[in-house]
């Protein structure tokens, strides 16, 4: 039997690549600065999360860096905090690199954290708060990408809060502006908290 060549042979790209042992090392060094960056940042959450005293009403628990290969296909690194995650509650806020795409901040809300939420962020939306900023329409919770059947933006449309089964409020900005990146998730987080902390504490 014939071993078929076509699925194995490699484009004059592909060969360029797997020769060139450079690639591999600069990707692992470029995630070792996400990394860097994401330590920085969980350090300056922690102390603005104190600040508006939540720390005062839920069991802190400290930030948590992980980092995969495969999100359709390509690397990831997140930083998670704060983070209370069970299987009906979800209070958090994600930040996340993703290779070849954005650097983004979502905050994620379900059970009686959206209960207790949903009407402080529906409020803040229709003040204008969060422009530029978009709203989770998928179907799951897990899914970070920005196509139209998981984020529509508030810049052209507001869908209902009380409509959804649960809120992930998100913006992100390209790779190319990775010296922004420190600016982006710090003045993103303080709007976050700023917002959550109009209402009454997490009980």
């Amino acid at each position: 039997m014939k071993h078929d060549l076509t699925k194995t042979s490699l484009t004059a790209y592909e060969k360029q690549l797997v020769a060139d042992p450079q690639v591999l090392l600069a990707k692992n060094a470029i995630i070792q600065k996400v990394y860097d960056l994401f330590g920085g940042l969980s350090e300056a959450y922690k102390r603005e999360f104190t600040n508006h005293q939540f720390s005062d009403y839920i069991n802190l628990i400290n930030p948590k860096i992980s980092r995969g290969e495969n999100y359709l296909g390509l690397p990831y690194v997140i930083l998670d905090y704060p983070r209370q995650f069970s299987k009906t509650d979800i209070f958090a806020i994600r930040s996340f690199f993703w290779w070849g795409n954005f650097f983004s901040i979502t905050l994620h809300l379900s059970g009686c954290y959206q209960n207790q939420y949903a009407h402080v962020i529906e409020n803040a939306i229709d003040k204008n708060v969060f422009s530029g900023w978009s709203l989770g329409v998928g179907q799951t919770q897990w899914d970070h990408h920005f196509e139209p059947n998981n984020y529509v933006s508030l810049s052209v449309n507001k869908p209902k809060i009380s409509e959804l089964t649960f809120i992930k409020l998100a913006k992100k900005i390209p790779l190319t502006e990775w010296d922004k990146a420190d600016t982006f998730f710090i003045e993103s987080f303080l709007l976050l908290m700023k917002t959550l902390s109009t209402h009454a504490p997490i009980r």
